[in-house]
């Protein structure tokens, strides 16, 4: 491979700029252009050691650091020097052009992250959990990208498919022996398909937790027109996002928001107020309000607490939904309320309670967790790969009888291969390059 080399740092001026290098030229190429006093020559640096020197290129002088790591003990799996320069626009492109000058060649995207994937340093799924800890928005999120990077998923999935692979060999066995074998190798087949089959329907039902965790939960704000929507929205914000009247029906259009509370993303959406109304853009404003909450992964249905009428034909919408009920205006009563989990009681105007929406929240949430060794699925191509695998286990257990070993091996390879596709040991070039072309350069 060739010797590839990028700004690893974001566009712009700052305190630092690193460049970085990977493959086998790397440490030729570096000694050409950096001196130190430390050393009669860079390619006689030790690895995981830190040189003050400079830079010396034909119209300037950059005095900077740099280190080398040694193949195969680097993020590449290939010999990489790393530059720490000053962090100018101007003097890292110049530096960068000097290494191309050298020898070296432009990174692609990602393509740092793809040589270790390709050298064996990383699974698939360890090297989208990169990207993801890169483009995490919240402390959730952020989490489960590192888990995801540092090989959770790919140590259960290696495992399932370390199962199904003693699972095809004994069937290929009993193709072999079939009068000595096939009562022992039925019996076995069928238990362990069932463990397989629960282990894969347990990180399938934690993508609707992984995916709220990684893009935000939900929430729709619901309920009659001035009942305190806005407000609402306002004060989980703290500042002034939506029109607040007296005038019923003000908001007309869905207000989309987002704040971080405990860790979680929470996506909130004002909507329109729920009632018959004769204008026509109010009437487009509570249909985009109806299609919302269907949407939504939570909904905060918003009542009036001096509303003796809390009839709503939104009953009848949020049956199936997961609602938390929240009473507000309660400064203006005398009456004592006791929040409950589907009731909480507050007051916009004077911030009663306001965090103990948010934390219901996030308990919601959480509890609907399902236990995975700790893991969740947080990206729909493991989703979609876990889905197929059961399919295919799942065609085998419930139709075992029916079918002979031929097909069984079939069903049961195209389980292995579904899972290959997280790992990467099945993945396409085009899912590779797919996945690839989502990083920064430099990474």
């Amino acid at each position: 491979m060739s010797t590839i080399v990028a700004i690893s740092t974001p566009l712009g001026s700052g305190g630092i700029g690193i460049i970085r290098m990977s493959g086998t030229d790397a440490l030729s190429i570096a000694s050409k252009v950096f001196c130190t006093k430390k050393l009669d020559s860079f390619t006689l640096a030790e690895p995981n050691y830190m040189y003050l020197g400079n830079i010396n290129a034909d119209t300037f002088i950059e005095k900077c650091f740099a280190v080398y790591f040694k193949a195969p003990h680097s993020y590449t799996g290939e010999d990489i020097v790393e530059f720490q320069c000053h962090g100018g626009v101007t003097l890292i492109n110049k530096i960068l052009d000097l290494l191309i000058k050298n020898g070296a060649e432009p990174a692609d995207r990602g393509e740092f992250t793809k040589r270790a994937f390709i050298n064996g340093k990383m699974a698939l799924a360890d090297c989208e959990g990169v990207i993801e800890m890169i483009n995490a928005d919240s402390e959730a999120s952020l989490n489960a990208g590192y888990r995801l990077m540092e090989g959770n998923l790919t140590k259960q999935v290696v495992t399932l498919q370390d199962k199904l692979t003693d699972v095809i060999a004994r069937i290929e066995a009993s193709l072999d022996y079939p009068e000595e074998l096939e009562e022992e190798v039925e019996e076995y087949t069928r238990v362990h398909l069932e463990d397989i089959h629960n282990d894969i329907a347990k990180l399938v039902s934690s993508y609707t937790y992984g995916r709220m965790v990684k893009e935000g939960v939900r929430v729709a704000l619901c309920g009659k027109t001035n009942v305190g929507k806005s407000s609402l929205l306002n004060a989980f914000l703290n500042r002034e996002r939506a029109i607040v009247t007296d005038i019923a029906g003000t908001t007309r259009d869905i207000i989309e928001e987002s704040v971080e509370h405990k860790g979680l993303k929470i996506v909130f959406t004002d909507t329109a107020g729920i009632r018959n109304s004769e204008d026509i853009v109010e009437q487009a404003g509570i249909e985009m309000a109806k299609s919302e909450i269907q949407s939504s992964d939570i909904v905060l249905y918003v009542i009036d607490a001096t509303d003796e009428d809390r009839s709503s034909e939104l009953e009848d919408i949020l049956k199936n939904k997961k609602v938390i009920k929240v009473v507000n205006k309660i400064d203006k009563l005398d009456n004592k309320y006791e929040n409950t989990n589907d009731t909480i009681y507050i007051s916009c105007k004077n911030r009663i309670n306001i965090d103990k929406v948010l934390d219901r929240i996030v308990e919601m949430v959480s509890s609907g967790k399902v236990t995975t060794g700790g893991e969740a699925i947080i990206l729909k191509r493991h989703y979609q790969a876990l889905v197929k695998a059961k399919e295919s286990i799942d065609i085998v257990r419930e139709k075992y009888d029916e079918l002979d070993n031929c097909i069984r091996l079939m069903e049961l390879k195209d389980a292995w291969d579904n899972l290959g596709y997280i790992t990467g040991t099945t993945a396409t070039e085009d899912i590779i390059d797919a996945i690839f072309s989502k990083f920064c350069l430099g990474k």
